[in-house]
């Protein structure tokens, strides 16, 4: 059996007009873009953002009525399999707008109720993060590091913040035009909470945005770090105020499943690393492909089962699980794929060393000491246990 029919999409889901339109895109528009994506030089295009837009392929899981596709978790985690695979930069952009138009739409079904308060902003822009008339970007890494909040809220008196502090990752600066910034309320009476504010991506007074950072992968993402001093946010772009316990189970939840972004890369590996095998009469690269391929395409069939038919708190162990050991094979076929196309490989004109460098990004985007701990012991073996 081939690499692709083993990571074929039930026909329900390959069927799908947003998985036929990200197939499309990906291999018509992205692809071939992809080096000059990655080049911060060049960068990601403007213009394929918007077609992804207008395809609809930002909103996904957006309700019909507001302009989406209406699609349930598998149709989206295979629509980001492909864009990924297609180009990570360009893909890695555009999933910075999931967060905020979800928040927009709804609080988490992970956080309580009574711990979360939607702010006048999430209405406000509801229609267009909706249907990415607008895209936005976020500056919320931070909230997963310990020690002393990076950025804080002091609140205003009429319903507004000003935010000071310091904001390591923002991706998109001058692609996106909202940017959700998050800064933790000082603990007082009601106890710590996070305040989200969607701002738009320019900058005001206190907020200053730097160079972009020279990243070692997915460069041509104009990522930069964000400088806050006492900036003015109204009550009136303010997203959502979260009791921080809350939001920390919620994110704890949240980035336990395997990142369909990373198998997407996965599956686009061990393809090539079958083609290559043929093209370069190396048998046992071609062997390689679909040992590997048998081991992870249960892997992620089972991961995605989790992701749709569990509650987010229930196999939390396995899920971490599978995360870490996705993202391993990952890298264990990015390398594969160098090995087999040799010397050449280390070439910028050729995709193999970016994907590699792809594969070592997916394992710090969105990482926890969960997910963390996965990855180590995902690694622990040898590798003469795939061969």
């Amino acid at each position: 059996m081939r690499v692709a029919e083993l990571f074929a999409a039930p026909d329900a889901v390959a069927d799908h007009p947003a998985v036929v339109a990200a197939a499309q895109l990906g291999a018509e528009l992205l692809a071939p873009h992809a080096p000059a994506a990655d080049d911060p030089r060049i960068g990601v295009d403007p213009v394929h953002l918007a077609a992804l837009a207008g395809a609809g392929l930002l909103s996904v899981r957006a309700p019909a009525e507001l302009g989406g596709f209406g699609a349930d978790q598998r149709v989206d985690a295979e629509v980001v399999e492909l864009l990924a695979a297609s180009c990570g930069a360009t893909w890695f952009v555009t999933t910075q707008h999931d967060s905020p138009a979800a928040l927009s739409r709804r609080v988490p079904p992970t956080v309580p109720a009574d711990a979360a308060e939607p702010g006048p902003a999430a209405a406000r822009h509801l229609g267009e993060l909706a249907g990415a008339q607008r895209l936005a970007g976020v500056a919320i890494a931070h909230l997963r590091r310990p020690g002393p909040p990076p950025i804080t809220a002091t609140p205003d008196g009429a319903g507004g913040y000003r935010l000071s502090g310091h904001a390591d990752w923002c991706t998109g600066w001058g692609l996106i035009d909202l940017v959700m910034i998050a800064a933790t309320v000082e603990a007082g009476g009601a106890g710590e909470r996070f305040v989200f504010a969607l701002l738009p991506a320019e900058p005001r007074p206190g907020l200053v945005a730097g160079e972009p950072l020279a990243l070692s992968v997915m460069g041509g993402t104009r990522t930069v770090a964000l400088e806050l001093d006492d900036v003015p946010v109204a009550a009136a772009e303010v997203l959502l105020t979260v009791a921080a316990p809350a939001w920390r189970r919620h994110d704890r939840l949240a980035t336990a499943n395997a990142k369909p972004a990373s198998v997407g890369l996965l599956r686009r590996a061990l393809t090539e690393l079958e083609r290559a095998g043929e093209r370069h009469d190396a048998p046992d690269a071609v062997a390689l492909a679909h040992r590997l391929a048998a081991r992870a395409a249960p892997m992620r069939a089972r991961a995605y089962d989790l992701m749709t038919r569990s509650r987010p708190d229930e196999h939390l162990a396995e899920r971490v699980a599978l995360r870490g050991e996705l993202a391993a094979l990952t890298v264990h076929g990015t390398h594969a794929l160098i090995a087999t196309r040799s010397g050449s490989a280390m070439l910028h004109a050729c995709p193999e060393q970016r994907w590699a460098r792809e594969a070592a990004f997916h394992l710090v985007q969105a990482q926890t000491p969960d997910v963390r701990a996965a990855q180590l012991a995902a690694f622990g073996p040898v590798s003469g246990e795939y061969r």
